[in-house]
């Protein structure tokens, strides 16, 4: 009798061990799972970032050039070339982030990759008699591609479950990480119009509305507290549309100003790249990032 019960009641611990090590695997095989999955997410965003800031540039430079400035056609073609190369080295080292459950390639990425390739050709006839884009349509194309790609992303994030991961406070990174990510494209949509207005030395009634409501809309940014150790550039930024380029006659260079505003620009996704690289070192410690890296590759 006593052998029975002791047998029953070592079989009952043996399931018991049994089944709780079967569910300790399993939520650590889905941890690890979750783990790389955002991950992968991380190295997408990484490089759709830098993806952003050429197209972002490129805009600036073919507006300038489209007003007039032709000093700025040597910095235009090493530009397309960024671009494309962005996107064939996403295209490479992306695949498993750029295709869904079905495997087929995720719908807004390839609407960026063709519209980029329409853009580009035409940008590349920008000096050249055959050239159709007129400044507005050059502007209007590349907001367009640019906004594409802040929501891409932004599904990036959302598809690899990086907005999971919260700060210190609890709250999700989602809200700081689109503030930063939109401000840049304020600042870049300023430098585009500034650059294209100083090439024609001349800015329109509509350039001036533009701008102004830009400028409104990044210095309300900047009082509402975005993440920035010092705004003192970016000040100066605004100071200067307001003195040099939204008057009768602009007074500043379109290269000195795209330069200027470009300062503004990497300031902003600088600060976006030390906070990705915070939340990313938070979930996964440099020699585990080492070893989930291999077993992507």
């Amino acid at each position: 009798m006593n052998n029975s019960i002791l047998i029953y009641g070592l079989t009952i611990l043996v399931s018991t061990m049994l089944i709780a090590m079967g569910i300790y695997l399993l939520k650590n095989q889905q941890f690890n799972a979750l783990r790389i999955q955002q991950i992968t997410g991380f190295n997408t965003i990484t490089q759709l970032r830098e993806l952003l800031s050429h197209v972002q540039q490129h805009r600036g430079i073919s507006n300038g050039l489209l007003n007039g400035d032709a000093s700025l056609t040597t910095r235009l073609t090493p530009l397309t070339l960024k671009v494309s190369n962005n996107i064939a080295r996403i295209n490479n080292e992306c695949k498993e982030a750029l295709f869904d459950e079905q495997l087929h390639p995720l719908s807004r990425w390839a609407s960026i990759t063709e519209h980029w390739s329409r853009l580009s050709i035409k940008t590349e006839q920008l000096t050249t008699k055959t050239n159709q884009l007129t400044t507005a349509n050059n502007l209007q194309q590349h907001n367009k591609l640019i906004l594409n790609i802040l929501y891409f992303i932004d599904d990036i994030a959302e598809r690899h479950q990086i907005y999971k991961i919260v700060d210190a406070q609890g709250g999700s990174m989602r809200h700081m990480w689109l503030e930063l990510l939109f401000t840049a494209e304020n600042i870049g949509q300023i430098r585009a119009i500034g650059t294209g207005v100083a090439a024609a030395k001349t800015c329109t009634s509509v350039e001036r509305i533009r701008l102004n409501y830009l400028c409104h809309s990044l210095q309300q940014s900047l009082e509402d507290g975005i993440m920035l150790e010092n705004s003192e550039q970016i000040r100066q930024l605004l100071q200067v549309v307001v003195q040099q380029i939204t008057i009768a006659a602009p007074s500043i260079k379109a290269e000195e100003f795209f330069n200027l505003a470009s300062t503004c620009v990497e300031q902003i996704l600088q600060e976006f790249d030390k906070q990705l690289q915070l939340f990313e070192q938070e979930i996964m410690p440099e020699n585990e990032k080492r070893t989930i890296m291999q077993q992507l590759n």
